[in-house]
């Protein structure tokens, strides 16, 4: 992607993952072109990616609307993340270079100097995790493993500030990504699947607490 195309891309993901934009929301192609700077070809691009991302809807000659939330949907993807989250902790351990582990160490230590007091702050928080699970992804050297696990990184990630993400928990996401570089590090290739799938299972939890209070709640409304 060009610079500026790139830029659109990263912002619009983070306004859909943190709920600046609501689901269901419409997206005006000549709103997103004036606001962005770009063209009606560079936005389709970027509209493109964000639906292989699963966090935009398109319906042709209708428009474009942000993807509604469905918890029964995140489960499933959650399900099979935490294998394929495994398997790539595995891989990356064992083919990792030295490029990447810079990349990562490159992406904690500017994660660390972040405050939260602001959204801009928030957003390169956002941008710093998703970062770190793309050079994970890629170290796996599967680059169909890869593009999956991608984008089932962004619906999780969208679905996870849904549920219960305060600027104070976005940090603690970077603990479990020290344990991980720390493994990776050291081509513990049986730890870092621990770590990544332990990091999904985590989040499986609540997922599942809070389809059954949706559950309690629907029986009570009968």
């Amino acid at each position: 992607m060009s610079n500026t195309k790139q830029a659109a891309y990263e912002n619009l993901r983070y306004r859909i993952i943190s709920q600046l934009l609501a689901p269901g929301e419409q997206l005006k192609d000549k709103e997103l072109m004036e606001h962005y700077g770009i063209g009606r070809t560079p936005l389709r691009e970027v509209f493109l990616e964000l639906q292989n991302e699963g966090l935009i809807k398109r319906v042709p000659r209708s428009g474009t609307w942000v993807a509604p939330i469905d918890l029964h949907f995140l489960k499933q993807i959650t399900e099979i993340r935490i294998g394929l989250e495994g398997i790539a902790g595995e891989y990356a351990a064992e083919r990792i270079t030295e490029e990447q582990l810079d990349k990562l160490d490159s992406i904690l230590k500017k994660a660390k100097t972040i405050k939260i007091d602001n959204n801009g702050d928030y957003e390169d928080l956002l941008k710093y995790e998703s970062a770190f699970h793309d050079v994970v992804y890629a170290a796996t050297g599967n680059p169909q493993l890869e593009k999956l696990l991608h984008n089932y990184q962004s619906v999780g990630a969208r679905f996870w500030h849904y549920l219960v993400f305060s600027r104070e928990e976005m940090t603690e996401q970077f603990e479990s990504h020290k344990q991980m570089f720390a493994a990776l590090k050291e081509r513990e290739q049986m730890l870092c699947r621990t770590i990544a799938e332990n990091h999904i299972r985590a989040y499986m939890g609540i997922i599942n607490s809070k389809i059954e209070q949706s559950n309690r709640k629907r029986m009570q409304q009968r």
